[in-house]
């Protein structure tokens, strides 16, 4: 299954494909794909227990995954999970 993943932050900035394994996979899985594949790139944003760093989100297809079911939130081939810094203002 093909992915299309976002990384915006002050210090990164990447969009790519990723290939994960199955037909159905989760936020969470993606999470581990990213931290055992793109470690170097990830590892300001993930920590080894899936949780994010202060200040990012995850957003599937444009969805916060807090509104979602979070890290269990069911991404499918094509979706497009982006991991970006909070933004806030008005």
């Amino acid at each position: 299954m093909i992915v299309t993943l976002n990384l915006f932050g002050a210090e990164i900035t990447l969009k790519e494909k990723v290939s994960l394994e199955g037909e159905s996979s989760t936020v969470a899985d993606l999470m581990r794909f990213l931290l055992v594949h793109q470690k170097g790139k990830v590892e300001r944003i993930i920590r080894d227990d899936l949780s994010l760093f202060w200040g990012w989100v995850v957003l599937v297809n444009g969805r916060n995954i807090l509104s979602l079911d979070g890290t269990s939130t069911k991404i499918s081939a094509g979706d497009e999970v982006t991991f970006t810094v909070l933004v806030d203002g008005g």
